[in-house]
């Protein structure tokens, strides 16, 4: 079984994040357009997903690569941030 990495060993590769609320009914075919974003430029799609507390879902899409990050959000209309290991 594969050793999951410390969450700040995944910060330190995976540092910047594209934020992409879902609407109420899904991201339907959007959500293939980003997963066919990742497997065009052969690059491991790390997603996590949550919900603020004004009760927003939310999904978040790790990059390695600044470039890549920023060409996704705009894209697909994202918030790019950039995470410290700290936080």
């Amino acid at each position: 079984m594969a050793r999951r990495p410390s969450s700040k060993a995944f910060k330190r590769e995976f540092p910047h994040i594209v934020e992409v609320a879902v609407p109420p009914r899904g991201l339907g075919r959007r959500l293939d357009a980003m997963h066919s974003f990742h497997t065009e430029r052969d690059i491991k799609a790390c997603l996590g997903r949550g919900r603020r507390k004004d009760s927003q879902d939310y999904i978040r899409w790790y990059f390695a690569d600044a470039a890549i990050a920023a060409s996704f959000a705009v894209e697909f209309g994202g918030t790019l941030m950039k995470v410290t290991a700290d936080g």
